[in-house]
């Protein structure tokens, strides 16, 4: 259907010898945004590299704004699809400005350093931030590029892990907005309490999709006890 951003059948991957995503299949509409839990080492990490195109040696069914990843040019892919690390690097040491620049919108990019309160920051190397400022910058950089929400998709990695409050607090409204705008959202996150407010809930335990809906449903004692070692509310 014309608002299927993301699909994906029977994917796996396998690194030296180990099933890292094993049989993996779901569909993303425009319009909606889904959490992706597990524990560490479940695959979360693995299979948003997979869907990116990063992982070209994945198996199985990979459609994502129209294309397969692995086989679409970068340039067609990056147009309609964000993906945002757990751990960005640069290859040097630009200032904050100097990455801002590299999306080539420099209204959007003024707009999300504000947002991220990184407009005083300007100035100053990556490698002079801390961790979260530099997480800031880096989404910052990734959100200016995105020129149209609708049937884009979105693919973030532990995006506020290292955020304080205000910035986290921005990164969730930005998600809900464009979730609203038409996009297609998929966040995999460790913060338990921002998981349970998606409309949907994907789980992973050992590459494996073991629980997809609401979070009432997924959020089982044995879920929430697997994942973060306590007991679901």
């Amino acid at each position: 259907m014309a608002d299927l951003v993301l699909q994906l059948s029977r994917v796996a991957y396998e690194r030296s010898g180990r099933r890292l995503i094993d049989g993996v299949g779901l569909s993303l509409r425009a319009g909606e945004a889904a959490a992706l839990v597990g524990a560490n080492g479940a695959g979360k990490t693995t299979l948003l590299r997979a869907v990116a195109g990063l992982l070209p040696a994945t198996t199985g069914d990979i459609t994502a704004t129209g294309l397969d990843p692995r086989t679409a040019a970068p340039a067609a892919v990056a147009r309609r699809r964000i993906y945002a690390e757990q751990h960005p690097s640069c290859a040097w040491d630009q200032t904050v400005a100097e990455l801002g620049a590299l999306g080539g919108r420099p209204a959007a990019w003024e707009d999300w350093a504000g947002r991220l309160a990184l407009t005083d920051l300007a100035e100053r190397p990556l490698a002079s931030l801390s961790g979260g400022e530099r997480q800031a910058a880096h989404l910052a950089r990734l959100f200016a590029s995105l020129e149209e929400p609708y049937g884009a998709l979105l693919l973030l990695d532990e995006p506020t892990a290292a955020l304080d409050r205000g910035r986290r607090e921005t990164v969730h409204a930005a998600v809900r907005a464009w979730a609203q705008a038409g996009a297609a959202v998929l966040v995999a996150t460790h913060d338990e309490a921002w998981a349970r407010v998606f409309p949907r809930v994907l789980a992973l335990e050992e590459g494996r999709l073991i629980a997809d809906g609401p979070p009432a449903a997924v959020f089982t004692a044995g879920l929430v006890r697997a994942v973060w070692g306590g007991s679901a509310a």
